[in-house]
């Protein structure tokens, strides 16, 4: 079983009973490895050689435990950067989705009749070449919608327009 995730899990509430005891256990060897290595430090070695092998150990120790500590707060900043996104992504798309009055193709055929009002003279010449649904999110979440990027080629030059999937109003328009 590895530390790492059982002590992650144990931070969480959601280990089982088994994990909870392997944490436990573990944290008391690293405790009682650390009352060993302050007793030998605090009654001193009795010579050069024994110093030093204890400078290696407390050295040694240090960093590994020094690892496993960045290990879980790596993992919980992460795991904590996740249910952030979570908690203002779903309603974020929740909201946008909600906010939908205007299909794909409805987005199409107005941008074609927009196209058309613009160049009358390209109206038999008019194709629509992409269509991309991106999000927008102006001010508050609940007011979060789609808007349609809609490509179109007028036998003359490419316009991009942008249609509101909400009202079916033209957002934008780029020649």
């Amino acid at each position: 079983m590895e530390f790492e995730k059982a002590y992650e899990k144990f931070l969480n509430g959601t280990a089982s009973p088994e994990e909870i005891e392997f944490v436990r256990s573990e944290m008391k060897k690293a405790n009682d490895v650390n009352n060993i290595l302050n007793n030998v430090k605090n009654e001193g070695a009795t010579n050069a050689s024994e110093k030093e092998s204890v400078k290696r150990a407390m050295k040694a120790y240090f960093k590994k435990d020094t690892v496993k500590i960045l290990v879980i707060v790596c993992a919980t900043l992460l795991a904590l950067a996740i249910a952030i996104s979570l908690a203002i992504g779903i309603p974020i798309l929740s909201n946008a989705k909600g906010n939908v009055n205007y299909t794909e193709e409805d987005a199409k055929a107005i941008a074609v009749q927009t196209a058309s009002a613009v160049y009358p003279s390209a109206a038999e010449q008019i194709k629509v070449l992409r269509v991309e649904r991106e999000l927008e999110v102006e001010g508050r979440i609940k007011n979060a919608r789609y808007v349609y990027v809609v490509e179109v080629y007028t036998g003359l030059k490419v316009l991009e327009i942008e249609v509101d999937s909400k009202t079916g109003k033209i957002i934008d328009l780029d020649d």
